[in-house]
């Protein structure tokens, strides 16, 4: 059964008209009384005269509310509307808090599951509106084959559920107490949105944008993106760096530290910073992705999507309208010169990972560099799908120790002494084998007799039980020898006794990992950083991994993508630097077809806002020395080599810069240091 909106808007939104706000024009409240609140997870949760109060200790199991149809109701109907909104009032005295929206039709069963969400972070005691495009499948679907937008039917909306998202905070006394109101549609469906199939061919121009669209910074000729060029030279040309930095972008103006011409890490009146060669504190501002071209698009089997002719495998589209756009084929040195100038006028003080030696070599801007991301030349485990290695394998210890003592490039080479230099990452995003349960071991024991980790788990569980017969009498086994348990393939049946030896013998393999990936920096550049594996955030709070991290690792460095990082922690988590190295925000009113990891609402307003509440998070967070949006420039509209097309730039297609992403970074640049110092989530920078 589905219940109309239509039909249901005089219903009274949390059971009482007289405390219903007033709404604009274009807005409907959603009916909602009590019967249709439903706890998630760990949440408390309360119905109020001013809306649903959402307590909660404890995020794990995505713990929120979840919002069921009116009436008794299968689904919600939303295909009255363009946005569902909801204001979201931050309760907690000092804690930011972070909230997702997520709406979704269809079933996992049957693998008709969509969803798609969108959320804030909000500071302490601030009421802020949650808003998100209701993503109508018969307005915003594409034709068969084509990439798009993800869609829903919307007439047909499971229950509305808003929560946190990938939560990789610890269960902490007060960690959540926020509260939701006025749920409702705003707007009319865009229809004029909808392009027939028939006349969506083609849908990308010459410069790589969405044909059936339009927006502010558009470029319709080369002619504008000369224009965009000469307007940006002049406003660097008035732009200066922030009055607090130092050379290096460090707080000039703040304490004066031990300096030991380079970087590193040092906790100050309780919060860890870097401090810069000079001996100054050092939060680091910075972007992943630093390079005139990346991410082409590829064009076999579907040139009828271009509106031109097509004579390349891939269209590198970046690369050819900065062509345009400088008027020659090798901009690249102008380029890469108005990007030094860019990072100081945005306020940016750190090239991030996979950053080009082009501007690094300039030696104006402190960076990071990503040694190795060797996971298809590095022995694994045979058998195992994890993004994990042998680290027992020889050749595993021989390929990473060679990572500096053998530079693969002349700019790590001068990387080794450069006090530009911050540090190094090995890897990033490894699947260790411990999301959940842990299945390092499972893969080990499957393996063939030969698999060098393998034989190191036996010799250990040999040095353990001493015989076959006391490990088949904890393990309920019946291996005739110590050599048939290596050429064993199975798992045991009874896993009591053997899961907490894997257990063990995984440490020893992430143990075996930092510390040979610290080795291979600290044995030839001993004053560079080791900065970690880049976990993704929720790695970041198990056990065993950041106990390595703190015994190995001079920061760790964990990929966020959330509305906010200001409570990350875990029980037993280490006193010690973490760098954020991946975050992003993204929103669909530019023409791409997808907001990325962490959408946000609708504008670039709501965008930009984001990125400040979530920098002010990270800022009073005492553990945090910095972060790295990823990435510099949008994806392609239809996606790089692996499928992302994400709306996650600082720059869009054609090099132009989002204007308002940047003030925001600004803003950060040069206030960052005192709002870290003084500590408080006060909602401007200054």
């Amino acid at each position: 059964m589905v219940l109309s909106l239509r039909s249901s808007l005089s219903a009274c939104l949390f059971g009482l008209a007289c405390f219903l706000p007033s709404l604009p024009v274009a807005a409907a409240a959603l009916p909602l009384q009590e019967a249709q609140m439903q706890r998630k997870g760990s949440a408390k949760l309360e119905w109020t005269s001013q809306g649903i109060r959402i307590r909660f200790d404890d995020p794990g199991w995505d713990s929120g509310v979840r919002l069921l149809p009116p009436g008794g109701a299968d689904t919600w109907d939303l295909s009255g509307g363009k946005v569902l909104a909801v204001d979201v009032e931050n309760l907690h005295p000092t804690r930011q808090l972070r909230l997702t929206m997520h709406v979704s039709s269809g079933q996992r069963a049957d693998r008709t599951l969509t969803e798609v969400n969108s959320g804030v972070g909000v500071n302490p005691g601030e009421k802020r509106t949650l808003n998100l495009l209701v993503p109508h499948r018969t307005i915003y679907s594409t034709p068969k084959g084509v990439p798009g937008p993800k869609t829903v039917d919307s007439t047909k909306v499971n229950p509305i559920e808003l929560y946190m998202q990938w939560p990789f905070e610890g269960k902490t006394p007060g960690l959540v107490d926020c509260r939701i109101s006025n749920l409702r549609l705003v707007g009319e469906p865009d229809v004029a949105a909808k392009v027939a199939d028939e006349a969506f061919m083609p849908f990308i121009d010459t410069y790589g944008q969405f044909v059936h669209g339009d927006w502010p910074e558009k470029i319709h000729s080369d002619a504008d993106l000369k224009k965009a060029r000469a307007k940006e030279d002049r406003e660097l040309a008035a732009s200066r760096r922030p009055k607090e930095w130092n050379r290096f972008g460090g707080w000039k103006n703040g304490p004066q530290l031990k300096a030991t011409g380079h970087f590193r890490t040092e906790k100050y009146q309780g919060k860890w910073y870097f401090v810069d060669p000079e001996g100054r504190l050092f939060f680091s501002h910075g972007i992943d992705v630093l390079r005139a071209s990346t991410d082409g698009t590829r064009t076999r089997g579907h040139e009828h999507w271009f509106n031109f002719d097509v004579k390349a495998d891939v269209l590198p589209f970046n690369h050819l309208n900065l062509q345009r756009k400088y008027g020659r084929a090798d901009y690249e040195k102008e380029f890469y010169g108005t990007l030094a100038k860019r990072l100081e006028a945005w306020g940016v003080n750190t090239i991030g990972a996979w950053g080009i030696a082009d501007i690094m070599e300039q030696g104006k801007t402190p960076y990071t560099l990503q040694l190795a991301e060797l996971h298809d030349k590095l022995p694994k485990i045979a058998g195992s799908r994890l993004k994990f290695f042998d680290v027992f394998d020889s050749s595993y210890a021989d390929t990473i120790s060679q990572l500096l003592a053998r530079p693969a490039s002349p700019i790590v080479a001068k990387s080794i002494k450069d006090p530009m230099c911050i540090g190094y990452f090995i890897d990033n995003e490894l699947n260790y084998g411990n999301r959940g349960r842990q299945t390092f071991g499972d893969d080990v024991l499957r393996s063939p007799a030969t698999q060098p980790a393998k034989i190191e788990f036996v010799k250990d569980l040999r040095a353990k039980y001493g015989t076959i017969e006391q490990l088949n009498a904890a393990w309920k086994t019946e291996h005739a020898s110590w050599e048939a348990l290596l050429a064993h393939r199975e798992l045991p049946a009874e896993r009591s006794a053997y899961m907490p030896d894997s257990q063990v013998f995984f440490e020893k393999a992430v143990d075996q990992y930092f510390r040979l990936c610290r080795d291979a920096i600290k044995s030839v550049a001993p004053h560079r950083l080791y900065l970690g594996s880049r976990f993704i955030s929720t790695d970041a709070v198990r056990p065993a991994l950041f106990k390595a991290s703190a015994k190995y690792c001079d920061v760790l460095t964990t990929n966020v993508y959330a509305h906010s990082v200001a409570n990350l922690d875990a029980e037993g988590f280490p006193d010690m630097p973490v760098l954020i190295g991946e975050f992003h925000f993204g929103v669909l009113d530019r023409g791409m077809f997808s907001p990325g990891q962490n959408p946000t609402g609708l504008t670039q307003e709501e965008r930009a806002l984001a990125y400040t509440r979530f920098l002010q998070g990270a800022l009073v967070h005492p553990k945090i020395v910095g972060t790295h949006w990823f990435q510099f420039r949008d994806q392609p509209l239809t996606g790089r080599w692996d499928g992302e097309g994400y709306a996650i730039g600082f720059v869009d297609v054609a090099d132009t810069p989002y204007p308002l992403l940047t003030s925001a970074a600004r803003a950060v640049g040069e206030h960052m240091y005192r709002y870290r110092q003084r500590g408080e989530l006060r909602n401007p920078m200054k």
